[in-house]
């Protein structure tokens, strides 16, 4: 399951892409998306436009429509949390970078662009 987007205080423009792009690794709707980010509906189309029109997010419409992070979304979290991973340390956010390197494998992406993670928490 994916996470939520764990707000917390400020968080700038960037961080509020992310973490969008975070919730819809998997596939999810509008309304799943405003509430696991803590955004309000004007804002929230403001950001699925423009992740949208940078080839971030795409909309899946079968009964329901559903938001999906696009392979080059899913590429700019990895850079996103390698990121923070140099910054911070290897633990930082365990479970995304098992997401990532599982949903980049299915789209049968070159490893290297996946980062090592030592499995510590089994």
């Amino acid at each position: 399951m994916t996470q939520g987007c764990n707000r917390t205080g400020e968080s700038n423009e960037l961080d509020v892409a992310v973490n969008i792009l975070r919730v819809a690794a998997e596939g999810i709707k509008k309304t799943e998306i405003m509430y696991r980010c803590n955004l309000d509906h004007m804002i929230l189309n403001n950001y699925l436009y423009a992740l949208m029109e940078l080839k971030l997010l795409k909309v899946e419409k079968t009964s329901e429509t559903f938001y999906q992070t696009t392979e080059k979304g899913l590429q700019l979290l990895h850079i996103c949390h390698k990121l923070k991973w140099l910054l911070w340390g290897k633990t930082f956010d365990f479970l995304l970078v098992r997401l990532l390197n599982r949903l980049l494998l299915n789209k049968r992406l070159p490893h290297e662009h996946l980062m090592p993670v030592e499995d510590t928490h089994e």
